[in-house]
């Protein structure tokens, strides 16, 4: 891992790899604003999928998705249009995605680079 910062005009540090530049959501959350003054940052997170489901009749879906850096989850949202929704939603699938962090401290996938089905048997 390498020490970096992102752009939020406090250069805050945080922890990324080095060479797939993955953020840790725990460097997101844990924040003294909980992540909020992140937004409008694009960033890189990878983990595994606790809970997914497609909404808007199957236009988006919502992810909650945890690396293991901390208890908490990252919400994701993932267009159709960026990704197949039946291939990321189980619950266990890993996904190394980038997108815009929001306000609300979710992110807004535009890449999915990543996937890694889970055999839902």
């Amino acid at each position: 891992m390498a020490l970096a910062s992102l752009n939020d005009g406090v250069s805050t540090p945080f922890t990324k790899a080095e060479f797939s530049d993955r953020v840790l959501i725990r460097t997101i959350l844990s924040r003294a604003d909980g992540g909020a003054g992140l937004a409008g940052q694009t960033v890189k997170v990878g983990g595994w999928v606790k809970t997914g489901r497609e909404q808007g009749k199957g236009s988006f879906a919502f992810l909650e998705l945890n690396d293991g850096s901390c208890p908490a989850s990252l919400q994701v949202i993932v267009d159709a249009a960026v990704a197949p929704l039946g291939q990321i939603v189980p619950t266990g699938t890993c996904v190394h995605v980038e997108g815009l962090l929001k306000q609300r401290v979710e992110l807004r996938v535009e890449k999915v680079h990543h996937v890694g089905p889970v055999d839902p048997a």
